[in-house]
């Protein structure tokens, strides 16, 4: 059987993936480059610029995942679980 997902999960995973893609060796010594020439944006280092702002593109990704998308929706799950006494040890 085939698994399918919708469009929301596809573009978490592919946010997420180009994200970390991003903020690592593949695309880093390119933008190292670029730091090199230009050290400075606004007043600001230009690489701590580059990482914070694909690291806030993530957890804006995981933040509306967990609300938009019913696969994270823990409201279908029987809210009079309860969890279990945890046996004392060594006692």
């Amino acid at each position: 059987m085939k698994k399918s997902h919708n469009k929301g999960t596809l573009w978490f995973y592919i946010i997420l993936v180009v994200s970390v893609l991003m903020v690592n060796p593949p695309i880093l010594p390119v933008v190292n480059d670029f730091c090199k020439s230009h050290p400075l944006t606004g007043g600001w280092p230009t690489l701590f610029l580059w990482l914070e702002f694909w690291y806030l593109i993530m957890i804006i990704d995981f933040l509306v995942a967990a609300i938009r998308l019913k696969a994270w929706d823990c409201s279908k799950y029987d809210p009079d679980i309860k969890p279990g006494k945890r046996p004392k040890l060594g006692r």
